[in-house]
């Protein structure tokens, strides 16, 4: 659920105001190129190109969002990715995924870079009225901070861009590596979400000052649940996770070692969920995800079974499918154990077959994980041996000799 457009959700301001940045539809010129004009001394790098800038109204920026999702998921991809989570239980029975995407991220976006056209897009209608303590503030200083904080936040991105390049390609996906894939974009808004600030205040926030803002972003789970309740958690969760704790993630690198940190961390980006969850494991000993070769489906393959889906879950989505069976501390408590793992989907006509195969730190946390997912996916088949759990979903007449296959035919080993 990661693959997309690096999108600000409006959560992240608690409210906007109308003024500089965007004016009568738009974008004014002169404001946008002071941001263009400071950042780059806060954030400690330069733009090597410039950024063209466009104010859309809300139909176009609904239009921006559904080709977004056609460019990330081509073809029946996002058919495919909902009915493997259907099958796993990360998405509920009948999700329309697409109409889910679309309701959130078109309600949530004000601004956002999109780094395939190279350009900033603003929505017209975004940015409007806020709380009153933002607007006096505002209005003292004489400057739109909060649409100044969402530029200065969305053309980090650009300059994510032009320093470590952004993602513009799908990964295919029957060799996809989703979880890697949202540690970095945590990473990405992180680092954008702290230059925001820093921006706005006009220096790097201190140690103190991080702490405040990973408390108020701490509130944007909560918020989106509210907000959005008909939208999957795997969904939001995603979403709110690139902002807390992604912010805390870049918070400890930049509390630590300055901008500098922060750019060896984009150099060498997180390479899972864990990572990030659990800062200590990228940047002090560090904790490198398994690598998992999954063999064993090879006979289901020749016999016609089609492979539609291989990827990795990773620590965050393990958490949120062991919330249908533990309390959300508790599935937190299951999933922190993760060392790697492997899902793969093969499809034959309607039938569907799921193989995960995981990785655990070890013998008590598989134990721990294989308890939890033999009630969170109660038709599952469920098999440990050491430190790895095996998961097979599917008709129980292939199961016997399939799991024999993986078992004997599937390795795991520490990356790095």
């Amino acid at each position: 659920m990661s693959r997309r457009a690096v999108f600000l959700a409006v959560a992240l301001a608690a409210g906007c105001v109308r003024g500089r940045i965007v004016h009568d539809g738009r974008v004014n010129a002169d404001a946008l190129a002071t941001v263009v004009r400071d950042l780059p001394a806060l954030r400690g790098q330069d733009f090597g190109r410039p950024v063209p800038a466009v104010a859309l109204p809300p139909a176009d920026v609904a239009a921006w969002v559904r080709r977004d999702i056609d460019l990330s998921y081509p073809g029946d991809d996002l058919e495919r990715v909902s009915a493997v989570y259907q099958r796993l239980g990360l998405l509920p029975a009948g999700t329309a995924l697409r109409a889910a995407l679309e309701d959130l991220y078109r309600g949530q976006i004000a601004a956002f870079y999109d780094p395939r056209s190279k350009q900033l897009v603003l929505a017209t209608e975004a940015l409007g009225t806020g709380g009153p303590a933002v607007r006096l503030l505002s209005l003292l200083s004489g400057h739109d901070l909060v649409g100044e904080l969402l530029v200065a936040h969305e053309l980090t991105h650009a300059l994510q861009d032009q320093h470590w390049g952004l993602p513009t390609e799908p990964e295919p996906l029957a060799n996809s590596y989703s979880d890697r894939i949202l540690a970095r974009r945590a990473l990405l808004e992180g680092d954008a979400t702290l230059a925001g600030f820093a921006y706005v205040q006009r220096g790097t926030p201190s140690r103190a000052t991080i702490d405040r803002i990973e408390r108020q972003l701490h509130a944007i789970a909560p918020t989106l649940a509210a907000e959005y309740p008909r939208v999957p958690e795997i969904v939001r969760a995603s979403l709110a996770f690139q902002y807390d704790a992604g912010t805390a993630f870049a918070g400890w690198a930049l509390a630590e070692g300055g901008w500098t940190a922060v750019d060896r961390a984009e150099a060498d980006p997180p390479e899972s969920t864990e990572q990030v969850l659990h800062p200590a494991r990228y940047f002090g000993v560090r904790d490198r995800p398994f690598e998992i070769a999954l063999h064993g489906t090879e006979e289901m393959e020749a016999a016609g079974w089609r492979r539609v889906l291989e990827d990795t879950l990773g620590e965050l989505s393990i958490r949120i499918l062991a919330r249908r069976a533990r309390t959300e501390d508790a599935a937190a408590a299951v999933a922190d154990g993760w060392g790697g793992d492997r899902l793969r989907a093969l499809a034959r006509g309607d039938e569907l077959v799921l193989v995960w195969a995981t990785a655990w730190d070890g013998p008590g946390d598989a134990i721990e994980f294989l308890d939890a997912m033999r009630e969170a996916v109660p038709d599952a088949r469920v098999e440990r041996r050491g430190e790895r759990v095996l998961v097979l979903v599917g008709p129980s007449s292939l199961l016997d000799g399939l799991s024999a296959r993986i078992w004997g035919r599937t390795t795991a080993r520490r990356t790095g």
